[in-house]
Formats: structure tokens, C-alpha cells, sequence
């Protein structure tokens, strides 16, 4: 994923969305993303050709078109998580870390995972 993508939240949510059923059409598009958005058919193909733009999703030219991601979904998060952390964290994790902790977003439980992850105790895939 090239660090010139950059996805607005509303993108997020459409991405979500093609990595979860890709090949997709516009109407399950639509079907889905209108569960959290009350938005115009015309609305969410604006957006899918701001995002072809970008380079973030691929359409494949057929009847109907098939829209794809142009990367995988773990890069993207890993490039966004990368990002904020430089922006708004001066590149400090555990700035980030204590940030989540004090502001309640997490759980004991939560944590008590993050510090298993930190010590080595849980596999890559949990």
C-alpha cells in the first residue's frame, strides 16, 4: 500500500466492506454500508471513484461492475496504526499505549492481552 492512500473514515467503512466480500457489486455495497449510512446510491459511487482514483480499490469492467481492494487489509491498518502513531504520537508507542489506558477505551481484560502479546505469550493469529 503506497503512503499516498489516505481513506477518509467513510472510506474505511466502504473498504470494510469490499475486503469482507470482494469481488463486490455496487448493490451489495450499498445493501451494506446503508446499515451504518443513510446514503444515495449516487453518494456511494462518488466515493468508490474517489477511492479508484486514489488507487485504494480495483473495478473490474464487467456487467455489473466487481469492486476489489488494491491491498490487503492488514496493510492498510498496519500503514494507518503507523501514521497515527507518528502524527499524533511523535512516534512514542507507549505514548500511545498509556493514552489507551488512561482514556478508558480499553478493558482490564484489554490489557491484560496487551501485556501477554508484549512478553510473548500469545501467537500471531490471536
Amino acid at each position: 500500500m503506497s503512503n499516498e492512500i489516505n481513506l477518509t473514515g467513510n472510506e474505511w467503512d466502504i473498504m470494510k466492506i469490499i475486503w469482507a466480500k470482494q469481488p463486490c457489486t455496487l448493490r451489495q455495497i450499498c445493501d451494506e454500508i446503508n446499515k451504518q449510512h443513510s446514503w444515495t446510491r449516487h453518494a456511494v459511487i462518488s466515493f468508490l471513484k474517489r477511492m479508484e482514483i486514489k488507487g485504494a480499490i480495483k473495478v473490474e469492467d464487467s456487467n455489473p461492475k466487481n469492486y476489489r481492494a488494491a491491498f490487503k487489509q492488514d496493510e492498510a491498518i498496519k500503514e494507518e496504526l503507523d501514521n497515527t502513531l507518528s502524527r499524533v504520537f511523535d512516534d512514542n508507542p507507549l505514548a500511545m499505549v498509556s493514552y489507551l489506558a488512561k482514556s478508558n477505551k480499553i478493558s482490564d481484560e484489554d490489557i491484560e492481552q496487551m501485556i501477554a502479546v508484549l512478553k510473548g505469550g500469545l501467537s500471531d493469529d490471536q
